[in-house]
């Protein structure tokens, strides 16, 4: 079994570690930024689930962005959609740094989401130009599994940023990211487009793809996966500083090992989906959601120490990195030649609801870890009943190694 990256026909040195990189601009704007919110939160003058606003916002923006780019990249290009979307991105990243109120943090952060999700969109989707099946999965998995290791890096260097006090650091880091990829992207060859309908043609891909049950499926699948990543991403700096009284830096490290188990599961995910196929990978990976889920709300209920909480959360995030893949390859594989617009909307569904999930966190102030653990066990049981209880079904006639 070779755990080389899957090879096109032709495509451009490096091209997988920079789609990593554009990825990688999504967590990045939040886990480099997360040890910093009890700053913001002082800083700004505003209570701590007030300025977990400024992640939901973020995800809004993600949201919009992810509905726009995709379809507006299938009639005009990839590029100059991505383009347009870092240049977005940049500027937000200096209003971010420069907001003197917690309202203009959330609106410039909002602008951030706006650009970030051209990156992470189209990253997919370029994927899905060259890719097909197994072997799209498999790229993606290639992709995921860096991009999950910014959330291991990421708070630890923003766990030492907010130790030295400088909350507003963290957004020049991320412009300075968003100008490394725009660089980067200028000098891309252009590809021309697969899909040669009018914009609003691909704008009504979204319907075509709406009614595909088992493309709806994949995506719910996924996106109540993400309901349990955004759950520990916006409330665990809460839960493992106030309540269990670390550090931000030593916060930081908590959260590394957490994300660690994404990046785990898609390393093997990119190794073993090809021998066993797209259901198997899916199998284990839902699998994996509903234990850590489970195990996390056991054992906050029986008042586990702090080992209680990351052990269950990496086996959630584990599973996170088979599902994600997967998922992603059998609904973008279903549309062929709407790939920015499957793309979108998959994106749209993780991110929204990611939003709203972010946004009733804000809502509750009590830091101990049982809003965390319900969200995650929910999430992950419910993960995991939609594939073992629906999609393995209806996907059986496919066999495990299509799309």
């Amino acid at each position: 079994m070779s755990a080389a990256l899957p090879r096109p026909s032709a495509h451009p040195p490096g091209l997988i570690p920079f789609l990593a990189v554009l990825s990688a601009l999504g967590p990045l704007s939040n886990d480099l930024y997360v040890p910093s919110l009890p700053l913001v939160s002082a800083a700004l003058d505003a209570g701590g689930g007030a300025v977990q606003l400024t992640i939901s916002s973020l995800l809004i923006g993600f949201s919009l962005g992810a509905l726009i780019h995709g379809p507006l990249s299938d009639r005009y290009g990839r590029k100059p959609i991505l383009i347009a979307g870092l240049v977005i991105y940049v500027v937000a990243c200096v209003l971010s740094a420069r907001s003197g109120s917690l309202d203009a943090l959330v609106a410039s952060r909002f602008l951030q989401g706006l650009g970030a999700a051209a990156a992470m969109v189209l990253s997919r989707a370029i994927i899905l130009d060259r890719w097909s099946g197994a072997d799209a999965s498999r790229a993606i998995s290639w992709v995921a599994m860096f991009t999950f290791l910014t959330p291991v890096i990421a708070p630890i260097v923003g766990g030492y940023v907010a130790s030295w006090g400088l909350w507003t650091a963290v957004f020049w880091l991320q412009a300075a990211a968003g100008i490394l990829c725009l660089a980067i992207t200028a000098l891309l060859p252009r590809v021309r487009k697969s899909f040669s309908g009018s914009l609003l043609d691909s704008v009504l891909a979204y319907g075509a793809i709406l009614k595909d049950r088992r493309a709806v499926g994949y995506m719910t699948c996924s996106g109540l996966g993400f309901v349990g990543v955004i759950a520990f991403v916006t409330n665990s700096a809460f839960v493992l500083i106030e309540n269990f009284g670390l550090a931000p830096h030593e916060y930081g490290y908590g959260f590394a090992l957490v994300m660690l188990g994404g990046s785990i599961g898609s390393f093997f995910n990119g190794r073993l989906v090809r021998r066993l196929g797209i259901s198997s990978m899916l199998g284990i990976g839902t699998t994996l959601l509903g234990i850590g889920g489970a195990a996390l709300i056991v054992a906050v209920s029986a008042g586990a120490a702090l080992l209680g909480v990351l052990l269950p959360s990496l086996i959630y995030m584990l599973g996170v990195g088979f599902v994600f893949a997967n998922a992603m390859a059998r609904t973008l594989g279903r549309f062929p030649t709407q790939g920015g617009a499957a793309s979108s909307l998959f994106g749209v569904i993780q991110f929204l609801v990611g939003a709203i999930v972010a946004a009733a966190l804000s809502l509750v102030e009590d830091p101990t870890p049982y809003p965390l653990a319900a969200t995650m066990a929910i999430a992950g049981i419910g993960c995991a009943g939609v594939w073992w209880g629906w999609l393995r079904r209806a996907s059986a006639p496919q066999g495990g190694h299509h799309s």
